[in-house]
């Protein structure tokens, strides 16, 4: 059943907020239930697993809001360490909505898949993922409403993200990065595989050793591009950037595109 304050207009709202010490509050009403922006109830809860994982083998999180980071461990184990969390008006309110999502998972040998999943008002929920995989897994990531981070994995690095960051560094294999209001930040240790790095309002930041074998692609719509620690050809354009160019006579592809964003590219 709606509260009383959510039949209220909102212009009385905000005078509640203002008596109630609560200026320059967001008021939000949904599903009956009414919001301040300042949420004092919480709830958080434990989710730790450890899989098997066969060489090679994928390992793929989807997390529909909080952060993920992933960093390489021993061969043969996936180690998760997550904690899910809610805020709300009240503790009551917060541990309803945690209890409303769970974390569902399905695994086989040579593939562990995770996927938040909320309830129908989830309003203030988020899941924290820290991972532990072989560095040799292939690690597909999709998130929104927060930062994903890969450290030290040789496999293949899939990120994809809404109002966030990516960062991943110290990777050894092939990147594909798409981020849509954020930046991205990309350090490779060795470039042996194509890297495809895609942005929309944003920045994309890559680092690669100065030595790399590569054919660089970079383009930016609406925005800058810039090389520096490298021999490339001049960038042509105005509006609209391009460069393409051979690095230390060729090699994997390295893609990188911007809309409405900065490209910077540095050798290391």
């Amino acid at each position: 059943m709606p509260s009383v304050l959510s039949s209220l207009p909102l212009a009385l709202l905000a005078g509640v907020c203002a008596v109630t010490g609560l200026a320059g509050c967001d008021v939000t009403i949904k599903d009956g239930d009414v919001s301040f922006g300042q949420l004092h109830g919480r709830a958080t809860q434990e989710f730790n697993r450890k899989y098997p994982l066969a060489p090679g083998g994928r390992v793929e999180l989807v997390n529909s809001s909080g952060p993920v980071e992933v960093s390489a461990g021993p061969a043969g184990t996936v180690l998760i360490a997550a904690v899910l969390s809610a805020r709300a008006m009240t503790d009551e309110r917060a541990k309803e909505i945690l209890s409303e999502a769970r974390i569902e998972e399905s695994t086989t040998p040579d593939h562990v898949k995770l996927t938040t999943v909320r309830g129908n008002r989830s309003r203030g929920f988020q899941v924290n993922y820290k991972v532990v995989v072989p560095s040799e897994a292939r690690v597909e990531i999709t998130a929104n409403d927060g930062t994903i981070k890969v450290d030290g994995v040789r496999g293949h690095v899939k990120a994809m993200s809404a109002n966030g960051a990516i960062e991943l560094s110290g990777l050894r294999g092939s990147v594909d990065a798409a981020l849509v209001n954020g930046t991205i930040l990309v350090k490779m240790a060795e470039v042996t595989a194509h890297v495809q790095l895609e942005g929309t309002n944003g920045r994309i930041a890559l680092e690669v050793p100065k030595d790399t074998k590569a054919v660089l692609n970079a383009r930016s719509v609406n925005g800058s591009l810039s090389v520096t620690g490298l021999t490339v050809q001049e960038p042509t354009g105005r509006r609209i950037r391009n460069l393409e160019s051979v690095l230390n006579g060729g090699g994997p592809e390295i893609n990188v595109r911007v809309t409405n964003g900065r490209v910077t590219i540095e050798g290391k």
